[in-house]
């Protein structure tokens, strides 16, 4: 390792003296940078030698050849679906707050949570939603037609709304 490393530079430098004698001994005028531009070619050309000597065969990794390949690989996974969770959220978010809009628009009141699903792409769209307030055939339309959620999907809840905390005894 240590005589590649001093064979190299020895070249290095030699050619970087072979360089500097060739401008000094060039004519001035044209052929001076012709000179300067040869000896800065064979100077990086110098430089550059040790990467036409590496093995770039050797150095090709297979996908899960690493120390603990089966955790590399349940890892990608998990930060998959990591990823597919974070888009679905965004997705839902942001389809409510268009539905919500449009109930705003056409004078409703009420709160609207999405629902996604994969697609046929792997990518996650909204499924389903479920509106709290009172029911529109005009809102359910534009949901059916812009969202392209069904009115099947669609579930409208007029009346009181249920919470999820428990009663304690009396």
């Amino acid at each position: 390792m240590i005589s590649a490393l001093r064979t190299w530079l020895l070249g290095v430098v030699l050619t970087a003296f072979a360089g500097a004698l060739a401008r000094q001994l060039a004519p001035k005028g044209r052929e001076e940078g012709m000179v300067r531009l040869a000896a800065g070619l064979l100077l990086t050309a110098a430089l550059l030698r040790p990467l036409g000597e590496i093995q770039w065969e050797d150095l090709a990794v297979e996908a899960g050849s690493f120390p603990g390949g089966a955790g590399t690989q349940a890892q990608a996974e998990r930060y998959r679906q990591e990823q597919a969770a974070a888009l679905s959220a965004v997705i839902a978010e942001k389809t409510a707050a268009y539905i919500w809009d449009k109930a705003n628009a056409l004078g409703l009141d009420c709160q609207v949570t999405v629902t996604t699903a994969a697609g046929e792409s792997r990518i996650p769209l909204p499924d389903g939603a479920i509106i709290r307030g009172p029911y529109s055939e005009a809102l359910s339309a534009v949901i059916q037609e812009e969202v392209d959620i069904p009115a099947e999907k669609q579930i409208w809840l007029e009346g009181e709304t249920w919470s999820e905390e428990e009663e304690g005894p009396s």
